[in-house]
């Protein structure tokens, strides 16, 4: 595989998705740099690196929501891992229901955690990805960044959030586009949580199976596994 022995910086590891991409990177030979609000949110998916593939994965703690935390992060990545070769923007927070019952609060979090944190951590990154060989932007997205889809669960802030997700991967894909840095994206639909350690992880898909974090790690890591010089800007799955 192509990520193997690469280093990748993997925000939202603590649980869920990030979790489980977090684990199948690192047993596809990836060297993950696992980021969550806290340490100490992180020490399962550390372990469980730990107990299947030996790594001893670095930590770094990282409020997305959070200004001076999210540069804090970027700062520790840019000094401390001269070596990183992608970073996937996996981490936001989830806002559903009607915009009168969002808090203020609430609002700023949601956008901030999705864009700006993201924007925040690659800005101090681009110089090492740039001096390094083919190295990956990733972001997962949702269908809720896809124009014109009705909300269903997801609130207003949440859409927006991650309509300015999609407008950065967008952007960056343009404004990078002479470098070695390629920059993906992966817009998936409601999906079922299922763990890497779950016996529902191996086993075949029943006939009525619907999306699950099993798909979309697949998903990722096939993005992330195609030869450099093919870039699967955005792939929306459901």
């Amino acid at each position: 595989m192509r990520i193997s022995n690469r280093k990748f910086a993997i925000t939202g590891a603590a649980r869920g998705l990030g979790a489980a991409l977090a684990i199948e990177m690192a047993r596809a030979g990836a060297r993950p740099v696992l980021l969550a609000r806290t340490e100490a949110a992180l020490d399962t998916t550390a372990r469980t690196i730990r107990d299947l593939t030996g790594q001893n994965a670095d930590l770094i703690a990282c409020d997305l929501a959070d200004r001076e935390s999210a540069t804090r992060a970027g700062e520790a990545l840019a000094h401390g891992h001269p070596d990183l070769d992608g970073i996937v923007h996996n981490g936001a927070m989830w806002l559903p229901g009607a915009m009168e019952a969002a808090t203020d609060t609430d609002i700023a979090a949601c956008i901030a955690s999705a864009a700006i944190g993201a924007l925040i951590l690659t800005r101090h990154v681009l110089p090492i990805l740039k001096a390094r060989p083919g190295a990956d932007i990733h972001t997962v997205v949702s269908t809720s960044g896809v124009p014109n889809r009705p909300l269903n669960v997801a609130s207003v802030p949440f859409t927006a959030a991650k309509h300015a997700q999609a407008g950065f991967v967008t952007g960056l894909a343009d404004e990078l586009s002479a470098t070695g840095i390629r920059v993906t994206a992966v817009y998936p639909g409601d999906f079922e949580e299922v763990a890497p350690s779950s016996p529902d992880w191996a086993t075949p898909e029943p006939p009525d199976h619907t999306l699950s974090t099993r798909e979309v790690v697949g998903a990722i890591l096939f993005i992330l596994n195609q030869p450099h010089q093919v870039a699967i800007r955005s792939l929306v799955i459901e």
